[in-house]
């Protein structure tokens, strides 16, 4: 088997494979007798089965066959004989569809995409300024008043209504004559939401400021909804008397809030949360500084990408982004537009991410940072833990749906993470 390996372009390769008549042979007789031991035929035992029998009943089908693995073989075996680390599909070129024939050769053309050539620079000792990771009050109290919020509750004020409260009146509506034609009582409103036939604004501003006991008129055209079919579409007026203001309040920062979320007290709940907010800056601070790090690595190796697989993470990408809008019920029209305005980012961060994949994954091939099973089985552990359930009920999802390649490639790079920012110099600001 002859092969040259031309280069056709940027991270790709075309090889010229050519196979003498001999080689074509030897395979076609390596595949009838592997058929010839396979086959049931009656009146013949098996691996008895004459070629020629064969070859009637069979040849066709045993000869694509033979073609197909012949091409398969002799690909894998020119790219180990020349080193090619290929990514993406093989492209052929310059074969038919007919059978293999015995009496001439075959030459045809694999056009393939290689990893980009990256010469690694020096990747330690890279200088970082951190910056001040330590929990102070305000990043408590921060913390507090979210927490706070999350138990709010509607409430009666005596104060005066601010925007967004709530308030319970009773509705009078009069035609243009002044004569009532409908009324109601103990109706909730909110300031940002107007009776139906009002203008938004001047709801808002009327309604603001009022106290409990309040009364006030305000204009409207009765809507096509409404009621009394007789007033729809006319003038009117509608008079609206405050009797109570709410508003949506959080908890009061105190032992009983505490308690709610099983602390002893409010100064034990600060504590823990002194603790967690402190492993949550530590771990952001870590994690800007390895981004530093290796967005300074990148701007120091510029290399080319293979077309085909930037073009696939780009797709990848893309679809994500049409899966999480339709998922949010977002209409066809506005997902259109939103995924063609998205684009140039989505390119921008696909082209950054197969970047940064090539580049950790030569540094970890370099220094030797390898994931191991029982890294895998650890992370696995942690899931688990991490979602109340056994591991393997992790192992088995992860297993079923093929993520495991994925959870090693992350597990990869949070391991060359560490090692970067571990070897970088590293400086308080």
């Amino acid at each position: 088997m002859d092969v040259q390996v031309l280069e056709s372009g940027p991270c790709r390769k075309t090889l010229s494979i050519k196979i003498p008549a001999e080689k074509i042979r030897e395979h076609l007789d390596s595949a009838f007798q592997e058929a010839s031991k396979q086959a049931q035929l009656k009146g013949f035992r098996p691996g008895k089965v004459p070629r020629q029998v064969l070859e009637k009943r069979y040849g066709d089908s045993i000869r694509a066959e033979a073609k197909e693995s012949l091409i398969n073989k002799s690909y894998e075996s020119a790219c180990d004989e020349h080193g090619l680390k290929v990514v993406g599909r093989p492209e052929l070129e310059g074969l038919d569809e007919a059978p293999l024939n015995q009496e001439s050769g075959m030459e045809f053309q694999i056009h393939v995409e290689v990893r980009p050539e990256i010469e690694l620079g020096e990747v330690t000792g890279i200088e970082i300024k951190a910056e001040d990771s330590a929990v102070n009050d305000e990043d408590i109290e921060k913390a507090l008043d979210q927490i706070a919020d999350q138990k709010k509750t509607l409430n009666t004020v005596e104060e005066p209504v601010d925007e967004g409260d709530f308030v319970k009146v009773d509705l009078k509506f009069e035609n243009a004559a002044g004569e009532v034609v409908q009324e109601r009582d103990g109706v909730q409103l909110n300031t940002n939401i107007p009776v139906a036939g009002t203008d938004q604004e001047i709801f808002a501003k009327k309604l603001q400021g009022t106290e409990k006991g309040s009364k006030f008129d305000i204009e409207l055209t009765f809507p096509e909804n409404f009621e009394v079919e007789a007033v729809r579409g006319e003038k009117g007026k509608v008079t609206i008397e405050v009797h109570e203001v709410l508003r949506v309040q959080a908890a009061p920062i105190d032992d009983a809030l505490a308690k709610d979320f099983d602390f002893e007290s409010l100064e034990a709940m600060r504590a823990e949360l002194r603790e967690r907010i402190g492993e949550e800056k530590i771990k952001n601070e870590e994690k800007r500084q390895e981004d530093l790090i290796i967005e300074t690595i990148l701007n120091d190796h510029p290399f080319v990408l293979p077309k085909s697989l930037l073009a696939n993470e780009i797709e990848h990408r893309s679809q994500g982004l049409k899966q999480r809008m339709q998922n949010a019920k977002v209409a066809e029209e506005d997902m259109e537009k939103h995924l063609e305005s998205a684009k140039p980012e989505i390119e921008k961060d696909s082209e950054r991410g197969v970047r940064q994949y090539f580049l950790l994954d030569t540094i970890a091939r370099k220094e030797k940072i390898f994931v191991t099973e029982n890294d895998v089985d650890v992370e696995l552990r942690n899931i688990a833990a991490q979602n109340n359930v056994s591991p393997d009920e992790v192992r088995e999802h992860y297993e079923k749906n093929n993520l495991v390649t994925d959870l090693r490639l992350s597990l990869m790079e949070r391991k060359v993470r560490e090692y970067l920012r571990e070897k970088a110099k590293i400086t308080d600001k």
